[in-house]
């Protein structure tokens, strides 16, 4: 089987969107209500959403096996100074993670902000997300924690993390 990453324009967001709808509901169930779920689908996921993010200076990589989505990333450099990127988004779907796509994602994020001379990543995570592990193991630590009002009455608990180089 063969992994390929590569970034995508405008014209494919809608893989990142129909990915989600996938994953999403599966990954945040234990942790966030479906209704939170639908609504940051609604607000973070659509169309105009991503779009958005694009002309903000976001780069998006689908992750293909075998021709086939099964993640994506999305991420900023120089976010929020020079010396930063953000790690936004990675995901893949359930049934494929545990198999390095995952790695493959977070290690091409990782050398796009090196090339980019940043010497920080960062990213937000669920307190409650058991993707924490994952991201330990790629050398991230807790650098601090956040609530983020999201609107609508729902907040995002989470922790900043972040890996030094």
């Amino acid at each position: 089987m063969s992994l390929t990453i590569r970034s995508i324009g405008r014209s494919e967001l809608h893989l990142i969107t129909a990915l989600s709808a996938q994953i999403w509901p599966i990954a945040y169930k234990e942790i966030i209500t479906q209704e939170q779920i639908k609504y940051m689908l609604n607000t973070m996921y659509s169309q105009k959403a991503l779009e958005q993010n694009l002309s903000d200076g976001h780069v998006f990589l689908i992750a293909e096996r075998d021709g086939k989505p099964v993640g994506y990333a999305g991420y900023q450099v120089h976010f929020p100074n020079l010396d930063f990127s953000k790690l936004h988004k990675l995901y893949v779907l359930p049934e494929i993670q545990h198999a390095g796509v995952g790695s493959a994602l977070f290690d091409s994020v990782l050398s796009a902000s090196q090339k980019q001379h940043c010497k920080h990543l960062i990213l937000q995570v669920n307190k409650n997300n058991p993707a924490l592990q994952f991201y330990h193991k790629k050398g991230m630590y807790i650098h601090e924690e956040s609530v983020f009002d999201i609107g609508n009455g729902f907040v995002m608990d989470d922790y900043i993390m972040r890996q030094d180089w």
